[in-house]
């Protein structure tokens, strides 16, 4: 018998940088979904870091955790950028609230100011830039969720432009988010904010045309904070050439992992051509939209 806590895949559509200052964020949840098996053991436990905030947080309740065997298993293949590390905390930590068995009380903890504040006293060492933990929220919430820390704002909604589509490009770099933020300084977020309301407003609305007006132009402000690697920088100067492509931003820290494009509706063919000729993975699109954390199973 065994516990799996099944936790979504994670990108920032938007917001990325603006959650730093607990400004808003909408975060795409995807599938596949990470796992973490939980059985009654000895302690052992496979595919977590030690020094990670999950296996920071198991040892700092190690008189609860030495009773349970634990097995992270990773949909992504190690692939970063979609969430591992935030999905393994969010697993152990509700493993942890699971101890009491007392449903009510569970649900209590499990919301986002508790959450968090576990989160930073495991994810942060003081130096640099506190991480944000919006995609943590986005994990536990699902779908695409808005979330804005500093107003205690969270929206869970569904995509709502039929006309448009998205693909998450991997683009096999990588980049430690941890170490980026220690050296991160405070940077003006005027232009990010007005990008992102547009954003915001489109999903209100339901307007294509804002959407891609958004993300083009959070882009461009990302682009003049110096917010997005050179690599990436090149690769969405070819993408934004492709018949069918409307936008395309990096995503997450430098955008150095994942490249989000939108295509009109059913119009991705030449987008994919280009990809499958550069050999880069398109790990998600906007019909792999998942639920959030889900647990199964019983100990």
């Amino acid at each position: 018998m065994s516990l799996v806590f099944s936790v979504p895949g994670k990108t920032f559509l938007a917001g990325e940088y603006l959650a730093l200052a607990g400004g808003p964020t909408l975060v795409f949840l995807s599938q596949p979904c990470f796992e973490t098996e939980v059985s009654k053991g000895v302690g052992n436990v496979v595919g977590l870091h030690p020094e990670s905030p999950a296996g920071i947080f198991i040892s700092k309740h190690r008189d609860y955790f030495k009773n349970f065997d634990i097995q992270f298993r990773d949909a992504y293949a190690g692939k970063g950028g979609f969430g591992a590390s935030t999905a393994q905390f969010l697993s152990v930590y509700a493993m942890w609230l699971h101890k009491e068995a007392h449903q009510q009380d569970m649900e209590k903890y499990l919301d986002f100011k508790h959450l968090l504040e576990a989160y930073y006293d495991v994810a942060w060492n003081g130096q640099g830039q506190r991480p944000s933990g919006a995609d943590l929220v986005g994990q536990l919430k699902g779908s695409l969720t808005f979330f804005e820390k500093r107003q205690g704002l969270i929206s869970v909604t569904s995509w709502p432009f039929a006309d448009l589509e998205f693909h998450l490009l991997h683009t096999g770099n990588k980049l430690a988010t941890h170490e980026h933020l220690r050296t991160l300084p405070v940077f003006p977020t005027q232009g990010l904010e007005s990008a992102f309301a547009l954003i915001r407003e489109s999903f209100d609305k339901q307007q294509s045309e804002l959407f891609v007006e958004g993300i083009k132009l959070y882009a461009q402000e990302l682009q003049k904070l110096n917010f997005t690697c050179e690599p990436t920088l090149k690769l969405l100067s070819e993408i934004r050439q492709i018949p069918g492509v409307q936008a395309a931003k990096g995503c997450g820290a430098l955008g150095v992992d994942v490249v989000l494009v939108v295509t009109a509706q059913g119009e991705a063919q030449e987008f994919e051509k280009y990809c499958e000729g550069k050999g880069f993975s398109l790990l998600s699109s906007s019909d792999k939209i998942s639920q959030g954390l889900q647990v199964r199973g019983s100990l």
